[in-house]
């Protein structure tokens, strides 16, 4: 029985270590110290990528978050359904159409394949120790040996970028990393989450209304 719950302590602190960890974290951030506001309340969320459906799903994901921050954002493809350059004329217009005052733009810097080990090790029994004599010794002695083992996961950059749209400048930039990303939606929820987060930390996006 003691084995039992010290192999099920084992499993759970491994999964504990490889799964709980928050997936993204903000590794770099900058942003322009000249600029002195207003917040942003308007933007255009753009997501640079060759797949449509991820690009579509990123900008619908991302654009939620920012509506239920307390931020009006509307997805790019809506408006901009083309993949890849968008004429300077075109992409002016289309902000204008919407009066955003600024655009997030977030692309994907690098997919790095990593690989972990977790070593064996040999786990001794009894559990009964040594009190009851050889006979009960001898009968519930043992020892299991696991096997070290090695995985493979992905280390997922990120650079987003807020743009202001009265005068086309950089206002701030960041990038992220996504251990080992799973389900689409949900690390997009909780990478945006980081995002909105830092921004309304610099005072970039207006402060999260109180409930009454």
């Amino acid at each position: 029985m003691k084995f039992c719950q010290f192999a099920f302590l084992i499993a759970l602190g491994t999964w504990l270590v490889s799964g709980c960890a928050p997936a993204t974290q903000l590794t770099n951030a900058w942003v322009d110290p000249s600029y002195r506001g207003p917040p942003f309340a308007n933007v255009l969320v753009l997501g640079v990528s060759r797949n449509e459906g991820e690009r579509r799903t990123f900008e619908d994901e991302f654009s939620a978050r920012l509506r239920a921050a307390g931020v009006k954002a509307v997805a790019g493809y809506t408006l901009l359904p083309e993949n890849g350059g968008v004429a300077k004329e075109v992409l002016e217009g289309v902000l204008k159409k919407i009066g955003a005052d600024g655009a997030i733009v977030a692309r994907v810097l690098d997919v790095d394949r990593r690989t972990a080990y977790s070593p064996g090790y040999v786990t001794v029994i009894p559990s009964v120790g040594y009190s009851r004599g050889f006979y009960g010794f001898y009968g519930s002695a043992m020892a299991i040996t696991t096997p070290p083992t090695a995985y493979q996961y992905d280390v997922v950059v990120v650079e987003t970028s807020l743009w202001q749209t009265r005068d086309a400048t950089l206002v701030w930039s960041a990038t992220t990393q996504t251990t080992d990303p799973g389900e689409l939606k949900k690390e997009i929820a909780g990478y945006a989450d980081i995002i909105i987060g830092a921004l309304r930390e610099r005072g970039l996006i207006a402060a999260a209304r109180q409930k009454k």
